[in-house]
């Protein structure tokens, strides 16, 4: 297999993938990026089980297809060291062996069976629910709520976004049982009623990746999974089990004491 690709739009796509990846992982073959060569494209996967990151690039020179596991932070740590210049890697899928050809030399280094790699969770085609959604908005209820919630391991319910969709709104909702946060967005909207519990990590990946996108995220989900699809990435992830607290029974709906502020003021203050 060989292909040739820009050394920092591979170390761009590779940087996002690198932040799914644990270092408490007990399967080796975790800290490895999956690399799948086929006619037009480079897939690159990462995963820690819970959380799977897949990015793709087009590429106009590649020869053979294939799949091969390369060790994550050594890959990314041999990229830092190119400058902007276009790399030929050359795989062989006998000794798993990676040659790198750059302008000032070359560099080796030996991968793994991709066959090691742990398969992609499905949804369930019967339970699964589909909506597009406007990127600033999913972008915005993340950044709203995502600092509220809780890192309770009696209450997982807690470590996670609640996300509501109605046909009337999209709600984004955390707590950590001291605070409660809820984001509403009228401008995101459903043509039915479910629910998911987002966990945290995915969630602060998604954060990451929203500011660079530009077009409407699509959102696939059952009972267990969520798979989120942006225009260069695709985030896998396993959702929190369980129902989530009835958080509109703790927010007042017949206050009296009403208070209006200057917003700039009181931020100062």
């Amino acid at each position: 297999m060989k292909f040739v690709v820009s050394s920092t739009e591979l170390l761009s796509h590779l940087a996002a993938l690198s932040r799914v990846i644990s270092s408490k992982s007990t399967m080796p073959i975790l800290d490895n990026f999956l690399f799948q060569l086929s006619e037009s494209a480079l897939t690159i996967t990462a995963s820690d089980l819970e959380s799977t990151l897949i990015t793709s690039l087009e590429l106009d020179n590649i020869e053979g297809e294939g799949s091969i596991a390369v060790p994550a932070k050594l890959f990314i740590d041999t990229l830092k060291e190119f400058p902007e210049q276009p790399l030929t890697f050359q795989i062989d899928g006998g000794s798993y062996s990676v040659e790198i050809f750059s302008d000032n030399g070359k560099y080796s280094i030996t991968g793994q069976n991709a066959d090691d790699f742990p398969e992609l969770p499905r949804l369930n085609e019967e339970s699964t629910s589909t909506i597009n959604v406007s990127h600033v908005a999913l972008r915005k209820g993340i950044e709203k709520t995502l600092f509220a919630t809780a890192d309770d391991e009696l209450r997982p319910v807690m470590n996670g976004i609640f996300i509501e969709l109605t046909p009337d709104y999209m709600s984004f909702v955390a707590s950590d049982a001291h605070k409660l946060v809820r984001y509403r967005r009228t401008d995101a909207k459903a043509d039915f009623e479910s629910s998911f519990i987002l966990p945290k990590k995915p969630a602060g990946l998604l954060k990451n990746l929203l500011p660079k996108e530009e077009f409407d995220v699509k959102i696939e989900f059952d009972e267990k999974n969520a798979h989120f699809t942006l225009s260069s990435y695709k985030l896998i992830c396993r959702l929190v089990e369980g129902n989530y607290p009835s958080y509109n029974s703790v927010i007042p709906t017949k206050n009296p004491n009403v208070m209006v502020i200057d917003r700039l003021n009181f931020l100062i203050q």
